[in-house]
């Protein structure tokens, strides 16, 4: 049986978690997730694929955990592949993400602090990759990288200050 633990940190208004890292009983869990079913990975060859899962670590979170902390650096890209997660900007929920989402392409490309939080809704498991090994892909995976560029267009990062404002906005006003 596995056991999970996570490293907490005080705040003055709750208390902060991080997604743990796989242990030794997790081993070969990266290496058994099937990454070209995953809209992100589809038809990249498979020693592409083998590439990746080397890159790439395990992490999981368990429900109500956060996992990306808003307002501060971004320093991990995140990969869901099981379970859900809620988006939060200044604490309203503003999305959910799920298996195949992603987050954080936005603010690594850009080099600008998270602009959301992502709180697990169900148990997740998330492939992460390093703000360096991030930039290495397009050395190692060209056509992945054009796919992680198109996508920060519409990652959960960038969206969300302008679905926050339209949201805040929404509830200034009325519905006849």
């Amino acid at each position: 049986m596995h056991t999970e633990t996570t490293r907490s940190t005080r705040s003055t208004s709750s208390t902060r978690r991080t997604p743990t890292r796989p242990t030794d009983d997790d081993a070969g869990t990266l290496g058994s997730l099937k990454l070209g079913s995953l809209e992100l990975f589809a038809g990249l060859p498979d020693d592409e694929l083998d590439e990746m899962v080397a890159r790439c670590s395990v992490s999981t979170a368990h429900p109500g955990q956060l996992v990306q902390a808003q307002d501060v650096p971004v320093r991990m890209w995140h990969l869901i592949t099981a379970g859900h997660a809620v988006v939060q900007r200044d604490r309203t929920p503003v999305g959910l993400l799920g298996r195949g989402d992603s987050w954080s392409e936005h603010s690594l490309l850009n080099q600008l602090r998270s602009s959301i939080a992502v709180v697990a809704l169900s148990p997740l498991t998330l492939l992460t990759l390093s703000q360096r090994a991030f930039f290495e892909i397009p050395d190692h995976h060209p056509l992945l990288a054009g796919r992680l560029v198109a996508r920060s267009a519409t990652s959960a990062d960038r969206l969300a200050l302008p679905v926050f404002n339209a949201l805040v906005h929404l509830t200034g006003t009325e519905c006849t």
